[in-house]
């Protein structure tokens, strides 16, 4: 009687160690899918935090510069009021130059009349030059009769002896008067032949005083009509001037208030910082909060797996159960992922298909897949799901692959509307590609001449893509249809496939070799493969 209470004791024991082994593993992929969707948000607002800061200096960036331009606003207004001013003042020195011509061109008038006058004066001493130089002429002749006369007369006296002495005295003097007449008169020629050239030379001089009084009639008509364009053109100048100081004020008034509105754009900027720092803090702790629960759970699934054991330990041999831990990244759908809080996909249900089929209980355990390798190495796990191979990040490692069971096939996403640039590998050329740490589609990489942005998980890398720290990411294409679609509302879109083709397969320790060969076995069975093709086409549909 006490052995069967014993016996039934030990098999409810075993019976509630199992349900808190589920209860657990339920607790553990809930708690992983809410670490990935926590840290996930709080990437995404650190993401927006980085970018209010730079948002916060751009502001006041501008804020500076339009400080700059209302001041140089200001510069300009007063240069274009001391422009219109000098063009006032211009256009009232071109109206008072206008004057001033007309003034001189009214002088020079005058001075053409008094010109006239004085050509008329001169026209009438030349006329009577020439009438003196008749009457010199005409005294002239009258002079050598008059000598002719006294010689006669002197001849005469002659004749007459002492009758004629006093006749001869006259005719003496008529002489001498007539050769002083005779001198007189050529004297007086020559000084009318010096005034006639005089006169002469005065003609020439009146001449060119008569051309230059032409051509300077010319200049000051054509310096009328150009002051008449010039004072149209600066009145017009300053009137425009007018106009342009009347916009700068307004411009500068349309300053004020942009600064004004900066300024409290600046404000609004400096509460979302702040508040993003809040809500970034918050996330910070809800992830330590998430990252100790996890921990937690994982103590507390040592203590459930050591009551398991003992539990186990007194069992018979027949009702023993072994557990296969299996690790497996938590960001590869529809390959590996956690959905409604449990670990899902693919190679999830081909793993559990084998480990059951085999009489083993799977236990699996959600994680970044660093850290699943990192779990494999140290034999905290004995299988790690889902692996491209081949893959060199492995070379050296302690590691053996089963056959493969599926093809990953790499494609580049991208913003929807950047599609266009990349249409095949040599677009990667200079480009930042983001990619999960230690996949196989870095080797997919080599020799694309671009440069690889490293992320934990894929996840990330599309992350990173949204946040313009890489310009495109690298996945597998049902992967990146998958993430885009549930996690970044179709955002990205696939561009191109790369022309790679990768096998999948399970990854054991190198020391497993046992469980490697019965899963190989398993695996190129031709229903396993029939149920690997029918998992894939139900994906894809």
């Amino acid at each position: 009687m006490d052995a069967r209470r014993d016996d039934l004791s030990i098999e409810s024991l075993g019976t509630l160690s199992e349900e808190m082994r589920g209860l657990y593993r339920d607790l553990s992929d809930h708690l992983w899918s809410l670490t990935l969707e926590s840290g996930l948000t709080a990437d995404f607002f650190q993401e927006t935090l980085n970018a209010n800061s730079v948002n916060r200096e751009a502001t006041r960036s501008v804020d500076g510069e339009l400080d700059s331009l209302k001041a140089g606003a200001a510069s300009v207004l007063a240069s274009a009021a001391n422009a219109s001013e000098k063009l006032s003042a211009a256009a009232d020195s071109s109206r008072a130059s206008l004057a001033a011509i007309e003034a001189g061109g009214a002088a020079l008038g005058m001075m053409d009349r008094r010109l006239d006058d004085f050509m008329a004066i001169f026209r009438r001493v030349a006329e009577a030059m020439e009438r003196i130089d008749g009457t010199l002429r005409s005294i002239d002749e009258i002079s050598e009769l008059t000598n002719l006369l006294s010689l006669n007369a002197a001849i005469e006296a002659a004749r007459a002896g002492a009758h004629g002495k006093g006749f001869k005295v006259v005719a003496n003097e008529v002489k001498a008067l007539a050769g002083k007449s005779k001198d007189l008169t050529e004297s007086a020629s020559r000084i009318l032949g010096t005034l006639r050239s005089d006169m002469g030379d005065a003609a020439a001089g009146l001449k060119a005083i008569e051309q230059g009084k032409l051509e300077l009639a010319l200049r000051m008509e054509a310096s009328r009509a150009e002051q008449d364009r010039s004072a149209g053109s600066m009145s017009g100048a300053a009137d425009d001037m007018k106009d342009i100081r009347a916009s700068l004020q307004g411009q500068t008034a349309n300053s004020e208030r942009i600064a004004s509105s900066m300024a409290r754009l600046a404000e609004a900027v400096d509460l979302l910082s702040d508040s993003s720092g809040l809500i970034q803090g918050n996330l910070q702790r809800q992830r330590a909060s998430s990252d100790e629960v996890l921990r937690s759970a994982g103590r507390l699934k040592s203590s459930l797996s050591e009551l398991s054991r003992r539990v186990d330990a007194t069992k018979s041999e027949g009702e023993c159960r072994e557990a296969v831990a299996i690790g497996h990244d938590v960001t590869y759908p529809p390959w590996v992922h956690i959905r409604d809080g449990h670990s899902a996909g693919i190679s999830i249900e081909l793993a559990q298909r084998f480990v059951e089929g085999r009489g083993m209980t799977p236990e699996f355990r959600p994680g970044q897949f660093a850290a699943a390798l990192d779990k494999l190495y140290s034999g905290a796990i004995r299988i790690v799901a889902n692996v491209g191979w081949p893959n060199a990040y492995f070379t050296g490692k302690p590691v053996i692959p089963t056959t493969p069971f599926a093809s990953f096939r790499p494609a580049i996403f991208a913003f929807d509307s950047n599609r266009g640039s990349f249409r095949g590998m040599p677009d990667l050329a200079g480009k930042r590609v983001a990619a999960q740490k230690g996949s196989y589609v870095l080797d997919c990489l080599a020799g694309a001449g671009c440069e690889p942005v490293v992320a934990d998980n894929d996840v990330e890398a599309f992350a990173a893509v949204i946040w313009r720290r890489a310009d495109c990411a690298i996945t597998e294409r049902l992967v990146g249809s998958f993430l885009s679609r549930n996690y970044f509302s179709g955002k990205l879109a696939q561009c191109f496939e790369t022309g790679h083709e990768t096998s999948v397969v399970f990854l054991l320790r190198e020391d497993d070799v046992a469980l490697r060969d019965a899963m190989d076995e398993w695996i190129r069975s031709p229903e396993t493969a029939e149920f690997t093709r029918r998992l894939v086409a139900r994906t894809r549909e």
